[in-house]
């Protein structure tokens, strides 16, 4: 039974994310489910079944694809004939798992939200967390780099979501936090190759970026240094 609730989540899941940009997409889900379900396997705590359905379910209704009842969530869930602990579990880990959530009010963790929250965190950092940063900038229109440009510091919720920051700035504002904010060990282990994977990967872009800006600077007398 629980394994065709899987495949009926899986059915709803890909057709809500149809046509989204890639960063969010199913594939994400995916990776977001496989890397939950790895942690899974070695912390041992939480319900297997909660914690696949999160992964799978924890993008519908995101700001960043759509909103509003249209999303068909509660009709989803309903339609699943799940019993009231589990439904809320799911539903209670996909109102608490995002990054912009820090930015409200504290929230009660659980074994199973820990989990799919440090599985979604994993994928927004190291190679492929660098290709979603910048194919999601790219999709609203957001400039690569803006020099002297400062990170942003959000105050609420609202300031965060509607930031039109450069998507360097946004490692600053998010992704090179998100090593310090795992829930579980085999996440901070998992976090810390990512991390210095991004750190080096900008050290290269502002390299390669102020080379560049020494050209245009110094016209025919070479680069600055």
């Amino acid at each position: 039974m629980s394994r065709k609730i899987i495949e009926a989540t899986e059915k709803f899941v890909k057709h809500y994310l149809e046509g989204v940009e890639s960063g969010h997409n199913w594939w994400h889900i995916s990776r977001v489910r496989n890397i939950a379900m790895h942690i899974l396997s070695i912390e041992k705590q939480g319900d297997p079944f909660i914690i696949e359905m999160a992964s799978l379910l924890h993008d519908i209704g995101d700001h960043k694809i759509k909103s509003g009842p249209e999303h068909g969530l509660v009709e989803f869930m309903d339609s699943l004939r799940l019993d009231s602990r589990q439904t809320d579990q799911i539903i209670y880990i996909i109102d608490h798992i995002s990054f912009r959530d820090t930015y409200g009010p504290s929230c009660e963790h659980t074994d199973e939200l820990d989990i799919v929250q440090d599985a979604d965190r994993l994928d927004a950092i190291g190679a492929i967390g660098i290709a979603r940063a910048f194919n999601y900038g790219g999709s609203r229109g957001l400039e690569i780099f803006v020099p002297d440009e400062l990170p942003g510091n959000y105050k609420n919720i609202a300031e965060y979501a509607s930031s039109q920051s450069s998507t360097i700035n946004h490692f600053y504002e998010k992704l090179f936090k998100l090593k310090s904010m795992m829930n579980t060990e085999t996440g901070r282990q998992l976090a810390c190759e990512r991390h210095n994977f991004m750190e080096s990967f900008l050290l290269q872009f502002m390299k390669e970026w102020n080379m560049c800006r020494g050209q245009n600077e110094s016209g025919k007398k070479g680069i600055k240094k």
